[in-house]
């Protein structure tokens, strides 16, 4: 009688298991299927000798995290003008106040030269790989009042090396005594 107790069973308890796999890779499927996508990561920086770094080196984007339309087009038209490269311009979901630089670490150079073109800055670092700089700017950001009357024009770099994105990697900057070629020039114009 304990085998046909068993005989019996075995089917359903079968049947249960199979249909508890089948419930689980449903579930694995449709979880995999319906993932939101995520971009490829930024590339890398290129580590570059140099020896100064000017804003045509730097890419920054810039975001408007308040109401005033156009805040963020308005102030990416100033930084390119200054020389810098723009990436993104577009609206952020970011609460920010007046303005906030982000990027990689709040010493590194590019973010350095970046903020030295505002006042009063708050400096954020995030650890992004490419090296970028992002500027958000808010309602309570002064159009007349944000940026510095002489903006720094370059900074140097002491360590004589600096990490840039690898699509704006610039040329190495010369000695000064070593030839007259231009110093610090991108290798790409901004897209």
């Amino acid at each position: 009688m304990n085998q046909q107790m068993i005989r019996r069973l075995s089917t359903p308890i079968t049947l249960i298991v199979l249909l508890g796999l089948l419930t689980a890779g449903l579930a694995w499927g449709y979880k995999t299927v319906t993932a939101k996508v995520t971009g490829a990561p930024p590339p890398p920086c290129v580590t570059v000798p140099l020896t100064v770094l000017t804003p045509g080196s730097v890419t920054v984007n810039v975001y408007n995290a308040g109401t005033l339309s156009g805040l963020a087009t308005r102030v990416a038209d100033k930084l390119q003008k200054g020389g810098f490269l723009i990436g993104k311009v577009k609206n952020s979901t970011d609460k920010v106040v007046t303005i906030v630089i982000v990027g990689a670490a709040a010493g590194n150079p590019e973010v350095q030269l970046v903020a030295g073109w505002f006042v009063d800055p708050q400096i954020q670092a995030d650890g992004r790989p490419d090296h970028t700089v992002d500027v958000i700017v808010g309602d309570g950001y002064s159009e007349s009042a944000g940026m510095v009357a002489e903006p720094p024009t370059s900074l140097e770099i002491p360590s004589g090396a600096v990490c840039l994105p690898a699509s704006k990697t610039p040329t190495p900057t010369p000695d000064p005594g070593a030839s007259d070629q231009p110093a610090d020039q991108p290798t790409d114009q901004p897209t």
